[in-house]
C-alpha cells in the first residue's frame, strides 16, 4: 500500500472508513459511511481504496488521501444473498478477490470490476470450507479468516487449496475477549515483514511474525 493502514468498521449508522498511522496507530482521518450501509472489507490498490458493503450489493472506491468517495459500483456474488464480506487486491494479476461467507472466492477485474472466475476453497484434508470472511494477500496466497473462528487459512489463488492453516486462539483467548466486550477475530493486514491481527469491537491490534 502507500504505507498507511486503512480500516473499515461495520454496523448500520456506525460504519466508518479510517486512515491510521502504522507507527503510532492513531487515526489520522475518518469518514462516516451513509447509515444505509453496513461497512465490510476494504483494500488499497493503485492509489485508491476499494470497499464492499454487506447486504447492499454495493461497493465504493475512495481517494486514500481525502477518503472522499470517487465511485460507486454494484456487484453479485453467491445468490440469493449476493453479499460482500471481505476483499483484497492481487497486485501481480491486477484483480480483486472477494468473499461472501460462502465457500467461494470471487476474482474481479481491477478496471471493469467484472467477475473473471471463482474458486472453491478446500482445507488441507480436502473438505470444502465455507464462512470465508476477512481476506488479505500475503506472499502470493489468499489468507482467509473463518467467520466465528480464530483460524486463518492461506490458499492457492489458482486452485483454492489451503497450503497454510494457523490457529490464533491463544492470541487473545475468547474468555478474555468476552469479558472485555470484544467479539470475533476478523481483521488481517499485511505489514510486509509482519501481519496485523484484530477483530470486531477489539480495542487492540497484534503484530505477528509468522515463522512458517
Amino acid at each position: 500500500s502507500d504505507g498507511y493502514l486503512y480500516e473499515t468498521t461495520g454496523l448500520n449508522g456506525k460504519s466508518k472508513i479510517r486512515r491510521i498511522n502504522p507507527t503510532t496507530f492513531e487515526v489520522e482521518l475518518s469518514r462516516d459511511v451513509s447509515s444505509q450501509y453496513f461497512g465490510e472489507g476494504s483494500t488499497f490498490y493503485t492509489d485508491k481504496d476499494g470497499n464492499v458493503r454487506w447486504k447492499s450489493q454495493t461497493g465504493f472506491i475512495y481517494d486514500p488521501v481525502t477518503l472522499e468517495q470517487l465511485n460507486l459500483f454494484t456487484y453479485t456474488t453467491t445468490p440469493p444473498e449476493n453479499e460482500g464480506w471481505g476483499i483484497t487486491y492481487d497486485e501481480k494479476n491486477q484483480e480483486f478477490i472477494v468473499s461472501d461467507g460462502s465457500k467461494y472466492l470471487y476474482f474481479w477485474d481491477r478496471d471493469t470490476l467484472a467477475e473473471k472466475r471463482r474458486i472453491t476453497v478446500t482445507r488441507s484434508d480436502g473438505t470444502e470450507q465455507d464462512e470465508l470472511n476477512e481476506l488479505e494477500m500475503i506472499d502470493g496466497l489468499v489468507c482467509c479468516n473463518i467467520w466465528y473462528s480464530d483460524e486463518i487459512i492461506c490458499v492457492d489463488p489458482q486452485t483454492g487449496s489451503s497450503v497454510k492453516e494457523i490457529d490464533f486462539s491463544d492470541l487473545w483467548p475468547i474468555e478474555e475477549r468476552e469479558s472485555a466486550g470484544a467479539d470475533v477475530l476478523n481483521g488481517i493486514a499485511n505489514g510486509g515483514d509482519h501481519i496485523l491481527i484484530t477483530g470486531k469491537l477489539w480495542d487492540r491490534m497484534y503484530k505477528v511474525r509468522l515463522l512458517v
